[in-house]
């Protein structure tokens, strides 16, 4: 009787301690793929990382749902010269109005499974994220770049660049069917490749989109490097490039961007009855745009070529910090995050909050 008694004490304490590791490894995780939006600057939403963010899950299916609320207003919209900027490497028609306001709420539902079969000491995963938005947009503001000119320059849809709107839907969906990750003593890695597909609802002619209305190919390098045995001092650096395909209803392709998010952190382990760990930090990203625009429109006037080429040639970038903290529980793992943007060039600079919940979905019987 007394065996039995202990045999199941010591059952409940590893399940305890299986739980507690699969919430701590799969939070950072999932975070890396949240929902895309052009309020962040591209397709990748940039923030999504924060701490621990650089390496892969444990064996098993997990589930996050990722809340973010982005902000930004005043001048921001504004490029180099008379050309008003939609968030992005991108430009609106020329106008005298160039202010804006934009808000945009995200809610991503994201999925992931890790495989046990292994590449080179590598286990294999996949994601696929569904993402929903609502987002609010005024004056000169919006939520992709858009490289319309009016049409005795350049011909192309014309696209009101002055007014307010208000959208909400499915946004593009997130697919990885490459995902390998590496765990060392001292340092996790993690290599991923992946695409956006254009899901979401898209009118060219139309200056607020939910959708992106293009294909985007994703490749993603990343690790995390550790300062103790225990893991509690850490350095997570996450980066990714990204290729657009040309716009849907459009004469132009989007110039390639890498996204950079790192994250510096400290993890207690109280180890209460409720709260199992608590990792704080400082978490920020950055964005460059590191190819041209291509617009394929060959203007005869002088004023045409110009703006032409420097719709071209203008690239974006944009760097962002803030704090950091997550907890976890025996109720599931929370995280809450805020950014400041700063260095904005040829895209808005604003801010942003985000909270995401983790948990585990249990297999036994599914698979």
């Amino acid at each position: 009787m007394l065996h039995n008694t202990r045999c199941l004490r010591k059952r409940k304490e590893w399940a305890g301690i299986r739980l507690t590791a699969t919430l701590l490894f799969i939070w950072p995780f999932l975070t890396l793929f949240a929902t895309p939006a052009r309020a962040q600057h591209s397709d990748w939403l940039l923030g999504s990382f924060a701490l621990l963010g650089a390496q892969q899950a444990p064996e098993g299916l997990g589930y996050q749902n990722l809340f973010s609320y982005y902000h930004a207003s005043g001048e921001s919209f504004v490029s180099a010269g008379p050309l008003k900027c939609a968030p992005g490497p991108a430009c609106l028609n020329a106008a005298t109005n160039t202010n804006g306001s934009l808000d945009l709420f995200i809610d991503a539902h994201v999925f992931s499974y890790t495989t046990s079969f292994k590449l080179l000491g590598a286990n294999y995963g996949f994601n696929l994220i569904v993402p929903f938005a609502i987002a609010d947009a005024n004056g000169a503001a919006g939520l992709e770049p858009d490289l319309s000119l009016p049409g005795n320059i350049i011909e192309s849809p014309t696209v009101t660049t002055d007014g307010g709107a208000t959208k909400g839907s499915i946004g593009d969906i997130y697919v990885e069917p490459i995902n390998f990750g590496w765990h060392f003593k001292y340092l996790d890695a993690i290599v991923s490749s992946g695409f956006f597909a254009p899901s979401g609802p898209y009118n060219s002619e139309a200056k607020l989109n939910i959708g992106f209305g293009h294909w985007t190919g994703v490749f993603g390098l990343g690790g995390i490097a550790y300062a103790d045995a225990e893991r509690t001092w850490a350095l997570s650096i996450y980066t990714h490039y990204l290729m657009y395909a040309s716009q849907i209803g459009r004469n132009y392709t989007l110039g390639d961007v890498v996204p950079f998010e790192w994250g510096a952190s400290k993890t207690f382990k109280p180890n209460y009855d409720i709260v199992k760990e608590v990792t704080v930090g400082a978490a920020g990203y950055a964005q460059w745009q590191v190819t041209n625009n291509s617009i394929g429109a060959n203007p005869t006037s002088q004023p045409g070529i110009g703006i032409v080429g420097q719709l071209s040639s203008t690239k974006s970038q944009i760097y962002a910090a803030g704090p950091a903290a997550t907890v976890i529980t025996k109720y599931g793992m929370y995280s809450l995050r805020w950014y400041e943007e700063f260095g904005a060039h040829a895209t808005p600079s604003g801010s942003q909050l985000m909270f995401s919940v983790t948990l585990p979905i249990p297999t036994s019987g599914l698979f």
